[in-house]
């Protein structure tokens, strides 16, 4: 008898713990449903509207956000979102039914999770929010105009947008790349960019000549856009016993040459060539004080250009035209070792035999040149990184020539390069080794 009543007692204990649950799954379900159901029924920002009657957009940006703030007072807003109060602090237009307003609210919950929801920091008690706002206006009631908000932004990303945008980034990339002034390379022979002007020093930058050419025509360029801090590689030669710049090759200014055979004291210029107005690049080379070459590539289509030799054989005074190269692909390099012997250097296409061309006749003809490869085994791919050829040089007598990874190598860094060495004035080469590529010196 004992035993049924203690089954009947736990029996009910049970039932009343299951019905307890349940209510509380019930309670729980409907307070979800509630909380869910009045959090769809407020609205975000992008899609709220205001009809007002006015066109001032200070007016229409503090209705809206009256109206806006308002769905979030009401008794049925869940408690954990509900707002008490809120404060305009400023209004700025910034284009054209474009706006930002900075407001604060008073919220029930203030956390960080609300203040994510509303685009805001947590400031003392309250959350700050900036927002800029885009408004569509179209025609309502009578006088009235309906503002619909179509795009929220923090001012952050609205001033970064901005600066993308408006050519602002593009001018400030253009300055720093183009325009801003670069240290000199402390060498014995270099030359400086500075307040506009182009100087040279043959005293490790101790002292300084001015070069009497302005700036702006110096490094003036007739296809592409001109750098104003630092000149062309290779288009001016600055050594004791001569020194040279060239440029022009535009509409505006033949193709030209100022040099110098007393460490800048004194200058002379000559003119090239008068029928070229859109060189890409110059090259100049001065095997001896008497013999010189400049090499002027120009009509570029698309990667094709054409290139013309001009040689002088009294320091630079007067020059004929010699020759033209051997190829049509932009030319990457082009120079003379001796009053002779001469190189030029295109582009890697895939398929052609070579890149490299060589002269031995001051320019009039060229022969092809096919390089060793020099492969390296990494990871189980063979790989053949060094692709562009310099212009050859000497050192102690030897014939050295560095042979680069071209712009987008990334073996070992990108930087490394090949280094070679001919017996037969350039005719033939031999891998030597691979070595860090010299400083690009000024000069």
């Amino acid at each position: 008898m004992y035993i049924d009543k203690n089954k009947k007692s736990k029996g009910k204990l049970f039932r009343i713990a299951a019905w307890f649950c349940l209510t509380v799954v019930i309670l729980a379900t409907c307070y979800f449903g509630y909380y869910k159901y009045w959090e769809s029924r407020l609205q975000p920002p992008v899609g709220f509207s205001v009809e007002v009657n006015t066109k001032d957009i200070k007016v229409v940006g503090a209705k809206w956000l009256e109206a806006y703030i308002e769905q979030y007072r009401g008794k049925f807003v869940p408690w954990n979102q509900r707002l008490f109060e809120y404060s305009l602090d400023d209004i700025e237009i910034k284009e054209t039914n474009v706006i930002q307003i900075d407001f604060s609210i008073v919220i029930k919950k203030l956390d960080e999770k609300n203040a994510y929801k509303w685009n805001g920091v947590i400031n003392g008690n309250s959350i700050k929010c900036q927002w800029v706002l885009w408004f569509k206006e179209e025609i309502g009631a009578g006088k009235n105009s309906i503002y619909t908000v179509t795009r929220l932004q923090r001012p952050a990303g609205y001033d970064l947008e901005k600066y993308q945008t408006s050519g602002e980034k593009e001018r400030d990339e253009y300055k720093y790349e183009y325009e801003a002034e670069v240290p000199y390379d402390k060498k014995q022979c270099t030359y400086k960019i500075e307040n506009q002007i182009c100087y040279v020093s043959y005293d490790e930058g101790s002292t300084w000549k001015e070069v009497p050419v302005k700036l702006e025509t110096l490094v003036e360029v007739g296809d592409g856009r001109p750098y104003y801090n630092k000149l062309q590689e290779k288009s001016y030669a600055i050594k004791p016993e001569k020194t040279t710049f060239v440029y022009g090759g535009t509409r505006e200014n033949h193709l030209m040459i100022t040099y110098s055979e007393d460490k800048g004291t004194t200058w002379k210029t000559a003119e090239i060539s008068k029928t070229l107005d859109s060189v890409r690049v110059k090259f100049c080379s001065f095997p001896s004080v008497n013999v010189g070459y400049v090499i002027a590539t120009g009509g570029r289509t698309m990667s094709q250009e054409g290139q013309l030799i001009y040689k002088t054989t009294n320091g630079g005074a007067t020059w004929k035209e010699v020759g033209s190269g051997p190829s049509t692909w932009l030319l990457q390099s082009g120079g003379f070792v001796d009053e002779n012997l001469g190189f030029m250097s295109y582009p890697k296409i895939e398929g052609a035999n070579t890149n490299f061309y060589r002269t031995v006749d001051g320019g009039k003809t060229f022969e092809p040149v096919i390089l060793p490869v020099y492969k390296e085994d990494w990871m189980g791919v063979t790989l053949e990184p060094f692709i562009q050829p310099e212009i050859p040089y000497y050192e102690k007598g030897q014939l050295f020539l560095l042979i680069g990874q071209g712009e987008e190598g990334d073996f070992k860094g990108g930087t490394v390069m090949a280094k070679y060495k001919s017996n037969d004035k350039g005719k033939t080469w031999s891998f030597v080794e691979l070595v860090e590529p010299p400083s690009k010196e000024k000069g």
